[in-house]
């Protein structure tokens, strides 16, 4: 199979015929599948006549399958009505977008690896791309990180949940212990976040909503998210 004139062999093929196949019955839509520069590996855009993946044109060719994986995934969770974080009427706070997409993904992403652990594909690229970015990360880092309540701090609360529940663990430990000493504050909360997310988990729609609605309560994070249950369309 290729993509983005990419030759990644089979692994993906049936995945994706059947999903492009449910996208066309179910959504009445066709699925492309482009290439994109930006700032993350993917997109997928539901739009009027087709939904969109995106695929950076950077990623080297052994990484592909994974990536493209991962957004067929995020196209099969949305057909299967699995929950969205969705901005609130009025004015959005500048980091809105970027908590949003942040606590969607601290429990969508571990949902999707649950289709494609069994394929085996390799992520060791992209688990250097993103523990080098969360390194940068904390360089950079502002003091108001380490303010509760403030967005920063939701922010780094939920990527210490995030790469806790997704980074390899021996890569993790440092990283972990870094922002420990760091950011005190926000690994405590990320430490909160964690202990929700795990009592609720990702293995249904609805399991996916109860761990979003935690996530972002325990953060207070109601003013810049909602969660949409796709399944009946009310807002939490």
């Amino acid at each position: 199979m290729k993509v983005i004139g990419k030759d990644i062999g089979l692994a993906l093929d049936e995945m994706h015929a059947e999903i492009e196949k449910r996208v066309r019955v179910e959504a009445e839509r066709a699925c492309r599948v482009e290439p994109f520069e930006g700032g993350s590996f993917s997109t997928v855009d539901w739009e009027d006549d087709a939904v969109v993946i995106s695929l950076h044109n950077g990623i080297p060719t052994r990484a592909l399958p994974h990536v493209f994986g991962v957004a067929l995934q995020h196209v099969r969770q949305r057909l299967d009505r699995y929950p969205n974080v969705v901005r609130p009427s009025g004015e959005d706070h500048p980091a809105g977008a970027l908590i949003r997409t942040v606590l969607r993904e601290l429990v969508l992403a571990p949902e999707a690896e649950i289709w494609l652990e069994p394929l085996g594909l390799d992520m060791d690229w992209e688990t250097k791309q993103r523990h080098a970015g969360l390194k940068e990360m904390l360089r950079d880092a502002d003091e108001e990180w380490n303010e509760p309540g403030s967005p920063g701090n939701a922010f780094a609360a939920l990527q210490y949940a995030h790469f806790s529940l997704t980074h390899p663990p021996e890569l993790w430990e440092s990283l972990r212990e870094q922002m420990t000493e760091q950011l005190p504050a926000a690994a405590e909360n990320g430490e909160g976040v964690l202990q929700v997310v795990r009592e609720h988990l990702w293995n249904s729609p609805g399991a996916c909503l109860e761990s979003l609605v935690a996530a972002r309560d325990e953060l207070g994070l109601q003013p810049v998210a909602l969660v949409e249950d796709r399944r009946s369309g009310r807002l939490y």
